[in-house]
This record gives structure tokens, C-alpha cells and sequence, in this order.
């Protein structure tokens, strides 16, 4: 009896002791995924602090989804070989932004471009067929999804048209798709970032805009910086 009741009490320090671990473990991964979205969050703010390179507020206004992606290249003529972001998405019965899900890039060509490895990009989706590329991972950027070069803040964009653009892109990185024809950007959800982030599988769908899940305080934060960045007055 003495004998039974020392191997279950091992048993459950064991189990406990593995328990811990996964907490431990799931606790990290989150951890690193929250620093990426605040680090994602601290690249769109400084492209909104450049007059030359931020998103309109007037686009923003008009928004109901953003990607921050970072991805990378290789070589003289070519695209997007890989790489990962952040999308969030408005909601839009009470006009408030959600949690964030997060995305993986495929590869794809952007016509010609040199110069850096590394290129930060921000897709602004401006209308329900924006959305489906998020929603839907057989949609392509650039082939089922129409994208364009979006007006810049230091520019004219009084006549500029976004109702009917379902993808506005902004890059970082100059000249990568000034005058070029996005071809096969793949945009994907990234299933195991998302169940790390939030301890169970999830859908893209169920996580933007299914109400699954709740904002965590780095999506809200970033919310909190699209939202300051859409007023007129933003600086």
C-alpha cells in the first residue's frame, strides 16, 4: 500500500513537474511573439512618423485590415522568398480593431528591384475582398486580390480612388514596387505562431473576426497606434 501511494505521489510530481514545462515553454513562445508584434508595431509608427512614407490617415480611416509584414529577398530579379507578419482586422459592427493573427509571406515576384535583403511592408486592405486574403489561403496577392502602390502623405491624393482597390501597399524599402506588378504574392496564416500565441488551433477566420479570441495588450496597442495615426491631426 506504502508502495502504491509513493509511485502516485511520484506519478503526480511528474505530471506536474511536465505540466509546468509546457506552461513554461508556452509562456516563452508568447512572450517572443508579443515582442514581434510590438516590434512590428514600433516599425509602423516610425513609418508613420515620415511624411514621405506613411499611410494616409485618410486611408487608414477608411481601412478594415492591416498586414505588417518583414520579408525577405534574394538576388537582382525577384521576389518575396519568405518571411512573417502581423494582420488585424476592424470590426465592423462597432468599429473597433481586433486581435491580431499572424501571417506567413510565400514567394512571388515584384518585377524588377535591387538592393536589401530585408524589405518591411504594410498592405492596407481596404475592402471585403482585402479581407479574403487573409481569410482564404488560395487567394493571391496580385492575381485574385487586385494591389496598388498607395498615395503617399507627402503627395496628392486628393483624387486618388481607394474605395475599389481592395490592397494599398506601402514598403520600406525604396523602389520595390514603384511601377511594378505584384504576380504571385502568397499570403498565409501561420497555424502554429497562432496556437502558440493563443493555446489552441485556430482559423484565421475565428481569430479576426469570429471573436474566438480577445485582443492581447500588444493588439491593442497596435489598434491604439492605427487609431492615433488615422486622426487628421496625426503627427
Amino acid at each position: 500500500m506504502k508502495a502504491a501511494l509513493n509511485l502516485k505521489s511520484r506519478l503526480l510530481t511528474l505530471a506536474l513537474l511536465v505540466t509546468g514545462l509546457v506552461c513554461s515553454a508556452w509562456a516563452e513562445s508568447r512572450n517572443k511573439l508579443d515582442a514581434r508584434v510590438r516590434d512590428l508595431t514600433d516599425y509602423f509608427e516610425a513609418v508613420q512618423k515620415d511624411a514621405g512614407k506613411a499611410v494616409p490617415a485618410e486611408v487608414l480611416r477608411k481601412a478594415e485590415g492591416l498586414v505588417i509584414m518583414r520579408t525577405y529577398k534574394a538576388g537582382f530579379v525577384v521576389g518575396v522568398a519568405g518571411g512573417g507578419g502581423v494582420a488585424i482586422v476592424r470590426n465592423k459592427q462597432t468599429g473597433k480593431w481586433g486581435p491580431v493573427g499572424f501571417v506567413k509571406g510565400g514567394e512571388g515576384s515584384f518585377g524588377f528591384q535591387a538592393g536589401g535583403q530585408r524589405s518591411d511592408v504594410i498592405l492596407v486592405l481596404m475592402n471585403s475582398d482585402g479581407i479574403k486574403l487573409l481569410t482564404d489561403p488560395n487567394l493571391k496577392l496580385g492575381v485574385d486580390v487586385r494591389a496598388t502602390v498607395g498615395p503617399k502623405s507627402a503627395g496628392d491624393q486628393a483624387n486618388f480612388k481607394t474605395d475599389n482597390t481592395p490592397v494599398l501597399i506601402y514598403s520600406d524599402t525604396r523602389g520595390v514596387f514603384g511601377g511594378a506588378a505584384l504576380e504571385t504574392g502568397g499570403l498565409f496564416p501561420d497555424g502554429g505562431d497562432n496556437k502558440s500565441y493563443y493555446g489552441e488551433e485556430y482559423t484565421m477566420s475565428e481569430i479576426l473576426v469570429g471573436g474566438k479570441v480577445q485582443p492581447t495588450e500588444a493588439a491593442t496597442l497596435l489598434a491604439q497606434k492605427i487609431e492615433q495615426y488615422a486622426k487628421p491631426e496625426a503627427k
